[in-house]
């Protein structure tokens, strides 16, 4: 199976960025974001070559914004509101947020590691060339996946109902409930994990199980 193929990049010298520079929106590269909290509004602004790092956000939004070769680094808010935002060349990495609803979003070459998330919104969403290491998730829905993996990372709730898979290896991934089980089409699987999925299959398939 294809690995992802995440490209990986070097944040240059970067320069303080502040609250102002969200508020004024636009394009906005070479700047960090280190220690803000509160509510954090940034939707509709391209970032390039930007980091956020210690953010202890109420709510951190990045609605139809541009993230390009970023990184965010101990972010930790309950919500993360990133509707159809565009995420290319980024890394995620020891952060944990509540909900994060990246519903209709577009993900290229994207890295996340240590993670924790209650509800990942992948709904809509195409994500092409991404991995998941050492994360945990609540509740993880799926959208369309081309050649992304999961690495020692687990979900209670494995939502699949409007995935669309390619090259999507979920050995790594322990989960403890499918949902639309027909979704994993595309996906590869240990065999403990198709032998815990096969009670669902059967009952799709109208398969019954003596004994």
């Amino acid at each position: 199976m294809p690995a992802p193929k995440i490209r990986p990049f070097i944040l240059p010298e970067l320069a303080q960025g502040y609250t102002g520079d969200l508020d004024a929106g636009g394009y906005l590269d070479q700047l960090r974001f280190a220690g803000l909290d509160g509510e954090i509004a940034a939707d509709d602004v391209r970032f390039e070559q930007c980091e956020f790092s210690g953010l202890n956000a109420d709510r951190f939004s990045l609605c139809n914004a541009r993230v390009l070769q970023s990184e965010l680094n101990q972010v930790s808010a309950p919500v993360l509101a990133a509707a159809a935002v565009r995420l290319d060349e980024v890394r995620i990495s020891h952060s944990r947020f509540g909900s994060a609803d990246l519903a209709e979003s577009s993900v290229d070459s994207l890295l996340v590691e240590n993670c924790k998330f209650g509800w990942l919104n992948l709904r809509g969403a195409t994500l092409r060339d991404v991995e998941f290491r050492d994360c945990q998730f609540d509740e993880l829905d799926l959208g369309t996946l081309q050649r992304v993996r999961f690495t020692s990372s687990r979900t209670k709730v494995l939502a699949a109902h409007q995935a669309k898979l390619s090259s999507v290896d979920l050995t790594g991934l322990e989960f403890d409930m499918v949902d639309g089980v027909t979704g994993l089409r595309g996906a590869q699987v240990t065999q403990l994990q198709l032998m815990s999925l096969a009670p669902q299959l059967a009952d799709h398939l109208g398969i019954k199980i003596a004994g």
